[in-house]
């Protein structure tokens, strides 16, 4: 098992339960992913920072995980995945294990976008923000201001603000009248729809202003962030002349939404599937959550974004699907499980539309960028360059890789990949555009030189485990 967020521990569980010897790689000290995240001990914190309903759901978890044996090999760096499923990570010197099954849980991260400012100290993503005030119990202090687009604006917001922070404005990319119109479907989800009036009542509250069709068009320091520039903008985002306005910050938050995290599918040789609405891959599975490549399995938000209980429901669905294979589960009782999952599981499909709704790739977003706007941040590659590499016939990534460096820093393309393919999106047709990807390869994320030299034969290393 790779990832231990929801979907993950659910798969773990499910299987466990029937027999299956499972471990579970994670890379916190702390099993539950970025949903899940807990203070790392010994820190303490008064309050609780986790929504009730994930606390909820966690506690569920955590009473099924006491009554099944799983290994967890916490604080674990993945960055390999080679023929007969062997898993290479870098733990205490730990470095290889052999799978029969393997399930593939690693989320989602945050769609970067690139303007002028954005590397600047002080500008982070939401999710950035939630490490701290989850993992560490920090408030940030000065002034701060959350841009983006989607639902977490208004939680991160009123979380902040009831939490002491000094909130100055929300700017929502998306217009008020289309949230009116995407409100008008949450009925269907009423704890959702609770939760988003009580974000908004928090925020009247404390006086802190949403203006939505806003998006930031700069952040300005010469050190670190002192000044964030916003706009009026149309639906695709584009900023409207003449309605620049400038806000004195000190923190800038952004989310713009989330991209399905599919390394170690890619390096796994898994066929995927371009979605140039949301900028991102999908792997290819089929009805049972396998992919392409026999006894590999996917479950939760690298599926496609759709929230925490679609991939609770997921995890559950192929932990009964690896139990099945394994004949650990009787295939009639099997199927009436399964079956009864799908039906769940579809039912959150239009809640996956609406976020993907939310979240689509508007091109106004690219024309925030300058000739001096940092497009690799691993490798300081400007948007002047890219620009001169395209307009001199380079219209493939690959290429564009190769000739400049992008994508070969320590992101190995996360952060740069999803602006260079809206960049290609405005010159090119969808079919070319999603002809396009990085080529993946180990290691996946950075890792000490001297795990390569003590890694042992794989035969003398690799240990069993069945998912």
């Amino acid at each position: 098992m790779i990832g231990d967020g929801p979907a993950g521990l659910r798969a773990a569980v499910s299987a466990a339960q029937r027999g299956v010897e499972v471990t579970v790689i994670g890379e916190n000290p702390l099993h539950g992913g970025q949903i899940f995240r807990q203070l790392t001990p010994p820190l303490q914190a008064p309050g609780h920072i986790m929504e009730l309903l994930d606390r909820r759901i966690l506690a569920d978890l955590q009473d099924d995980l006491s009554k099944v044996n799983i290994q967890f090999l916490n604080k674990s760096i993945v960055w390999g995945i080679f023929d007969d499923k062997m898993i290479a990570f870098d733990q205490n010197q730990r470095s290889l294990i052999k799978a029969r099954k393997i399930i593939i849980a690693e989320g989602a991260y945050e769609a970067p976008i690139a303007f002028p400012g954005w590397t600047l100290p002080g500008v982070m993503t939401v999710g950035g923000l939630q490490i701290l005030l989850k993992s560490q119990g920090m408030i940030p202090t000065g002034k701060i201001v959350v841009a983006g687009t989607g639902p977490l604006l208004l939680y991160t917001a009123s979380q902040l603000v009831e939490k002491g922070a000094d909130v100055l404005a929300v700017l929502e990319a998306s217009s008020l009248s289309q949230w009116m119109r995407w409100s008008t479907k949450m009925w269907r989800m009423p704890g959702i729809m609770g939760k988003g009036i009580k974000y908004m009542h928090t925020l009247r509250k404390h006086r802190v202003p949403v203006h939505y069709s806003t998006v930031p068009l700069a952040a300005n320091g010469s050190e670190e962030l002192e000044e964030v520039v916003f706009a009026r903008a149309d639906k695709q985002w584009f900023p409207k002349p003449g309605t620049e306005r400038r806000m004195e910050a000190d923190i800038l938050c952004l989310n713009f939404g989330f991209i399905p995290s599919t390394q170690f599918t890619h390096i796994a040789g898994c066929e995927h599937i371009c979605d140039p609405t949301m900028r991102s891959w999908i792997p290819k599975f089929n009805s049972h959550y396998e992919t392409s490549v026999e006894g590999i399995f996917v479950a939760g938000d690298c599926t496609g974004i759709g929230g925490v209980k679609k991939a609770v429901l997921e995890g559950e669905f192929v932990g009964l699907e690896v139990a099945r294979q394994m004949e650990r589960l009787p295939a009639a009782e099997a199927e009436g499980r399964l079956s009864k999952l799908r039906k769940k599981i579809r039912a959150y499909r239009w809640y996956q539309q609406f976020l993907r709704n939310i979240y689509a790739f508007r091109p106004g977003l690219i024309d925030l960028l300058t000739d001096e706007t940092i497009i690799c941040r691993c490798e300081e590659i400007p948007y002047k360059e890219i620009s001169r590499l395209i307009g001199n016939g380079s219209h493939r990534l690959e290429k564009i890789k190769l000739l400049s460096r992008t994508g070969m820093g320590r992101c190995q393309g996360r952060f740069c990949y999803p602006t260079l393919l809206g960049i290609f999106s405005g010159i090119l047709s969808e079919d070319e555009a999603c002809s396009q990807d990085f080529t993946s390869r180990v290691p996946a994320k950075p890792l000490p030189l001297e795990v390569l030299f003590q890694l042992p034969d794989s035969d003398e290393a690799a240990h069993d485990a069945n998912s």
